[in-house]
């Protein structure tokens, strides 16, 4: 069960960073696969606060976890209704925003 989690973990924190090189918010520009990669990233980060409770391998902390699954979320949605629009969207801005946030929630909390 460690091993699972610990593979879940590094999958989870590839989805991020994959996320973050994705989204240029310089140019303003959303590359593809980005939307993907944070919704990859939720259902990872929902996996490994299943398997974390259910094995009894971690305590959570049950607020840090409400936020970063709401900051996944809007990040979720905002990554989908950007990836309809083509060129440079103010969104990617916002959505390099939403996802730095949520990295940053994991490290320094």
């Amino acid at each position: 069960m460690n091993t699972l989690y610990s593979v879940l973990i590094a999958v989870h924190v590839l989805c991020w960073i994959g996320a973050l090189v994705l989204i240029d918010p310089i140019s303003a520009t959303i590359r593809k696969g980005a939307s993907h990669a944070i919704a990859a990233a939720l259902l990872t980060g929902l996996i490994l606060v299943g398997i974390g409770e259910a094995g009894e391998l971690r305590e959570y902390d049950h607020v840090k976890i409400a936020i970063k699954f709401t900051v996944a979320v809007a990040a979720t949605v905002l990554a989908f209704v950007a990836q309809r629009t083509e060129g440079p969207t103010p969104l990617a801005r916002a959505l390099f925003g939403l996802v730095s946030l949520n990295i940053l929630i994991a490290i320094l909390w």
